[in-house]
């Protein structure tokens, strides 16, 4: 199982590489089987290729990320609540998810879910 400190580390690494648009570092965190479901009830990504596709659209639109309090741990995942912001066909948006990872025992994510909806998305 990886450590408490292994799974903070990669939520850290996760915001840092959404913050640089960087596609690579985002796709390296997931286990070659990994699942994202985001937003949770959307039909679930598998797989690094079907993942990679999915974050792409994301970082094209030059996000500014921030985590909003402190990345909980438990047994072999991490729950973080945080901000996305973007300007998208010149309108500002903020998102404010709360994501949860879960780990294999090599400390890559095999699982994804960003828990938001109507209520947590403010529009400019």
């Amino acid at each position: 199982m990886p450590t408490v400190e292994q799974m903070q580390a990669a939520v850290q690494a996760y915001v840092r590489a959404l913050n640089e648009s960087d596609l690579e570092a985002i796709v390296a965190l997931y286990a070659e089987d990994a699942v994202v479901e985001d937003p949770v009830g959307s039909e679930p990504r598998r797989g690094l290729a079907e993942i990679r596709r999915f974050y792409a659209g994301s970082v094209a639109l030059k996000l500014e990320v921030a985590l909003e309090g402190e990345v909980r741990v438990a047994g072999c995942e991490a729950a973080f609540a945080f901000s996305v912001s973007f300007v998208h066909e010149g309108r500002a948006t903020t998102i404010r998810p709360i994501d949860l990872f879960r780990f294999d025992a090599a400390g890559k994510v095999v699982s994804m879910r960003a828990f938001f909806g109507a209520g947590n998305i403010e529009a400019a």
